[in-house]
């Protein structure tokens, strides 16, 4: 992958080593189709992207459709002075507020990505898709952070993929996909009819789990089995465990190296999880036990059938202590949504 972060850095650092009086820096990173290039002013130090569209006929209907936010500027251009680019439609995306750099950087990065990834789709569907995505996470984005409770539950579900991908390391990293919780399915994990449902509690409080519906844990002809992955932890200030940023990069380090599909959707997810990075590396966590219980129709639980016309949305706790005769081995947990 093209990492646009130090693209920028190599540009400013062949400026500053320069003398002329040039007050704009381009810099091609893509040669291929669609040709891609960087741009920075010197004096303001904002950044623009250049891609070229002049394969595909946009109208002006489409230019307009593109979402837009305060901060980024989004237009078109051809050049007239650089040889080769004569003739070629640009579209240009830029900086327009000086404090947004990091930020701007990495919508830039999200879309250089989606392009690489996207080779025989319209370019203007991967465009607007991204810049969609980025616009709601600015339209709603909040700087509210997760409660404790709910990164615990995010912890356990970042942990559970990066302990799968350790695992498989052979095979594709399929779990991206199977990754169902931010959707808000009723399972976190699915593949193929077998469900994986994270829980993640404190070891010092309790020994019971919450469920949130009378749908969650209900087996049907679509998931006909389901396992309860349960991970007792206890959070920290110290570095002794691991933080939610911690799991994100190690995540994003192994699906660099097996799979840029696979690491383009899950910045996705992060990105409409409205989840920042340095966001949450504050708070570690420690790691006490991992315990995996097969749901089987004996299994203690509330399910729709159990409920009496007109009561719905029902949600309870299940005292873990006496499930002990469903306790199974934790790896089930990891290979039953292994792939194949």
């Amino acid at each position: 992958m093209i990492n646009l972060t130090e693209e920028f850095k190599k540009l400013l650092d062949l400026t500053d080593n320069e003398q002329n009086e040039q007050v704009y820096k381009l810099k091609t990173i893509h040669f291929k189709i669609p040709i891609m290039m960087i741009g920075i002013d010197l004096i303001t130090r904002e950044r623009r992207i250049y891609i070229d569209i002049s394969n595909e006929n946009w109208n002006d209907d489409q230019m307009k459709s593109l979402p837009k936010w305060r901060g980024v500027k989004v237009t078109k251009d051809t050049f007239d002075k650089i040889g080769p680019l004569i003739n070629k439609r640009f579209l240009i995306i830029a900086q327009e507020e000086e404090d947004s750099e990091e930020i701007f950087e990495k919508l830039l990065q999200s879309l250089v990505d989606h392009i690489l990834v996207s080779e025989g789709r319209s370019l203007f569907t991967v465009i607007y898709g991204v810049l969609d995505r980025w616009h709601n996470f600015f339209r709603f984005k909040t700087n509210k952070r997760l409660s404790l409770e709910e990164q615990m539950g995010l912890f356990g579900e970042l942990y559970y993929i990066n302990t799968w991908l350790n695992k498989f390391v052979d095979e594709p990293p399929l779990i991206i996909d199977a990754w169902k919780g931010p959707t808000k399915h009723r399972i976190d994990f699915v593949k193929k009819s077998i469900g994986i449902e994270i829980k993640t509690i404190s070891q010092k409080i309790h020994d019971d789990i919450r469920i949130s519906n009378e749908t969650q844990l209900e087996l049907n002809n679509v998931i006909r089995k389901i396992y309860l992955y349960v991970l007792k932890i206890e959070h920290t200030q110290s570095d002794d465990g691991k933080s939610i940023q911690n799991l994100i990069d190690d995540i994003r380090f192994q699906l660099n190296v097996r799979s840029k599909t696979g690491l383009v959707r899950f910045n996705d997810i992060l990105l409409e999880l409205y989840i920042s990075d340095d966001m949450y590396n504050d708070v570690y966590f420690y790691i006490h036990n991992e315990e995996t219980y097969e749901v089987t129709e004996k299994f203690p639980k509330i399910i729709s059938d159990n409920l009496p016309i007109g009561v719905t949305n029902v949600s309870y706790k299940i005292d873990l202590s006496h499930c002990v005769e469903f306790k199974v081995e934790t790896d089930k947990a990891y290979y039953s949504s292994k792939v194949g």
